[in-house]
């Protein structure tokens, strides 16, 4: 199978995984070294029970304690992942979560990504 050249370049490469990311089902989240988010695609800010707006400087991993101790484990070796369960912030209860953790660049600069997905089929 052969591609287009046009489809390497990094500026086409950049806006596809930005849609993609954008679109998944799966939550994305970037946060910085304060552990407060910076970015979030709209299934993590739907799986935590979030706007946006809400989301964006919140505390990563504030609303458990294994959620806690993830965080300190990536920050440590630079990747974590396992399952937690994660209060939602529109206090729609709870739900379990897997999640996966690692160091990353943005912009050019060090951040922590984190990506989320529903453990089984809860109601949204």
């Amino acid at each position: 199978m052969t591609t287009s050249p046009s489809l390497a370049r990094p500026e086409i490469q950049a806006e596809l995984i930005s849609e993609a990311l954008g679109s998944a089902s799966v939550g994305f989240l970037v946060w910085d070294e304060h552990r407060r988010y910076i970015a979030a695609n709209a299934a993590a800010c739907e799986i935590l029970g979030a706007t946006l707006e809400q989301l964006l400087g919140h505390e990563v991993g504030g609303h458990t304690v294994e959620g806690l101790d993830a965080v300190d484990d990536a920050l440590t070796s630079g990747f974590a992942s396992g399952t937690a369960t994660v209060q939602r912030l529109d206090g729609r209860g709870s739900i379990d979560v897997f999640y996966a953790t690692f160091t990353t660049k943005t912009a050019g600069m060090p951040f922590m990504a984190t990506v989320i997905a529903r453990l089984s089929a809860q109601p949204s």
